[in-house]
């Protein structure tokens, strides 16, 4: 398990969103479809990969959205947003390193922290994936780096 910070922030610029309801694997198709997008426009990511799920639906369907920073500024097809700034303030941290199967862990550890706190969650949960996952590695290897969103007010 990781240790639990607070007052941590996450800053992207020029960023590519991609919001949508989809499936595990239609994620992974996304992913590869925004690597081809990247790839013919010459662009490059100028930071991790940050995905956050809003909500589950009853069948397994993520509520989610895909955030890759963007080296350069292009048109976008519309099925993408550009976010010219993104900025996570006074977020409650923690890093996993590991299998992704294991990530609740660290997500019960910090909404636990956050409870022993008395701060109050105001966003999801965002994951940054520090280490990209490649073919030839162990699941064993990944490295997420986890920010929630917590209140300043202190009520």
């Amino acid at each position: 398990m990781g240790v639990v910070q607070r007052g941590k922030e996450l800053k992207m610029e020029n960023v590519l969103s991609l919001r949508k309801k989809m499936t595990q694997e239609e994620m992974q198709k996304e992913m590869a479809k925004i690597g081809q997008f990247f790839e013919a426009n010459g662009i490059k990511k100028s930071g991790y990969i940050t995905t956050t799920t809003y909500s589950i639906d009853s069948d397994g369907t993520l509520d989610m959205e895909i955030l890759v920073p963007m080296d350069k500024l292009v048109d976008l097809p519309s099925e993408y947003r550009l976010k010219p700034v993104f900025k996570l303030l006074n977020a409650v941290y923690a890093r996993h390193e590991g299998n992704p199967a294991n990530l609740q862990n660290v997500y019960n550890e910090m909404l636990e922290y956050i409870k022993e706190n008395n701060l109050q969650q105001i966003t999801t949960g965002y994951n940054v994936t520090v280490k990209d996952i490649t073919p030839d590695m162990s699941m064993d290897e990944v490295v997420i780096d986890v920010y929630i969103g917590v209140s300043e007010n202190v009520l």
